[in-house]
């Protein structure tokens, strides 16, 4: 089986998809916390770690490393967003696809880029005017930033080693100024 080149080992990878037409994906709680649960089965099945991650009405952000060299982050991926469309469809009644074709892998070297990704995802409720900070929006990793306390789906120690305290990392999500020009999106 070929595998990219791009999917090796200890590499990091931004993941997005969202909605057919833009649309909704997730249309309640129960919707959202069902695909967070399946998030993390598939994380360990895959050997997949999630640096920071973010879930929206109409798509998804997660910033990833690949732990292995078999190409797991795109069976984690395939696997979480087939199993949540055969959910939904069967609980709404519906038929065909939810997501807007393939979820989007992006390869990210960069180390600037690294922190600043963080920064776009968890600020991608606010900048949608659902909250008025990162931290607020419950389908997010923020809180686990945040609350030190929190410990479940996301691996915070390769993000905050890049700053000097938790309170720096904070000053520097909670930055009004986040750049949604992300030219790589959409």
């Amino acid at each position: 089986m070929y595998v990219p080149k791009f999917y090796n080992m200890n590499s990091y990878h931004h993941l997005y998809n969202r909605g057919v037409n833009k649309g909704t994906i997730f249309f309640d709680d129960n919707d959202y916390k069902y695909f967070l649960r399946k998030m993390k089965e598939y994380k360990e099945k895959y050997s997949v770690r999630i640096n920071c991650f973010c879930l929206l009405p109409n798509h998804f952000h997660f910033f990833t490393k690949q732990l292995t060299n078999d190409h797991t982050i795109g069976k984690f991926v395939g696997d979480l967003t087939n199993a949540y469309t055969r959910r939904t469809n069967k609980k709404y009644d519906r038929i065909g696809v939810l997501f807007e074709g393939k979820t989007k892998s992006k390869l990210i070297s960069d180390e600037s880029y690294f922190i600043w990704l963080c920064k776009y995802i968890l600020n991608n409720p606010v900048k949608a005017g659902l909250v008025n900070q990162p931290e607020e929006w419950e389908y997010s990793s923020a809180k686990e930033y945040f609350n030190p306390f929190i410990m479940n789906l996301t691996n915070t120690k390769e993000i905050l080693s890049r700053f000097k305290s938790i309170d720096e990392f904070k000053s520097f999500i909670k930055i009004e100024e986040v750049r949604f020009s992300y030219s790589l999106l959409f």
